[in-house]
């Protein structure tokens, strides 16, 4: 039968055994040789910030402006010519459309009050209107395109351009009345035609609305051109 240690021998065998703080050490030592001498266990350093340095100098470089000062005033003025020219385009397009509604509110009351022997021998139909149109239609739209008028000469006087060219609507237009409802009888069966005709003459490709956006179109396009004149 083996002998079994005696106490003192047990207690030699455990002092060889490494204790726990000693295989920290060790350890520690090991991981020790992977990084530079410098950084140590206390991890890398904190770089400098030298990233910063650019960007603190570029605050002071100044900037060359992009922005030609000269052409301000050029660039201001074409901008005041079309903002008119836009708002006159808005404002005529609405101007007639009010006004066809209202002619074409007398058109209906008149045909409601037509005699039956004009229902049976009906008068061409711009003669019975014409007196309608010029009340509704055009002495007030003729008011319109004068306030405009006044508008863009204005525009000009403030730039020194006035009276380097004429800037006045042209409304011989008008004088027409509504002569392009002479071929259709003015009776109660040709409502519908008549209020066609109408709606054509007013706010149609070539009608009267159109006829003065042309007009307002070419009246900026002159003066902006006395800039360059």
């Amino acid at each position: 039968m083996n002998d079994l240690p005696t106490p003192r021998e047990s207690t030699n065998s455990l002092d060889n055994v490494p204790t726990p703080e000693g295989m920290w050490t060790k350890t520690a030592a090991f991981l020790k040789s992977f990084f530079p001498a410098e950084q140590g266990m206390g991890g890398p350093k904190e770089p400098k910030e030298s990233w910063l340095e650019p960007v603190l100098a570029s605050v002071d470089t100044p900037v060359a402006s992009l922005v030609d000062f000269n052409k301000l005033p050029d660039l201001a003025f074409r901008r005041e010519v079309l903002d008119w020219r836009d708002n006159f385009h808005a404002a005529v397009t609405l101007t007639v459309a009010r006004l066809e509604d209202c002619f074409i509110q007398q058109m209906q009351a008149d045909l409601d009050n037509v005699s039956l022997l004009r229902k049976v021998l009906a008068r061409p139909s711009d003669e019975i209107l014409q007196d309608s149109f010029v009340r509704i239609v055009r002495l007030p739209l003729i008011a319109v395109l004068r306030k405009e008028e006044n508008k863009l000469n204005a525009i000009a006087q403030k730039w020194d351009h006035f009276a380097k060219v004429e800037l006045v609507f042209d409304t011989c237009r008008l004088n027409a009345e509504c002569a392009s409802l002479h071929d259709i009888g003015f009776k109660f069966s040709k409502k519908n035609l008549i209020l066609s005709r109408i709606q054509t003459l007013m706010l149609g490709p070539a009608g009267i609305a159109e006829h003065f956006r042309d007009q307002g179109m070419h009246l900026s396009r002159k003066l902006l051109e006395t800039k360059t004149s």
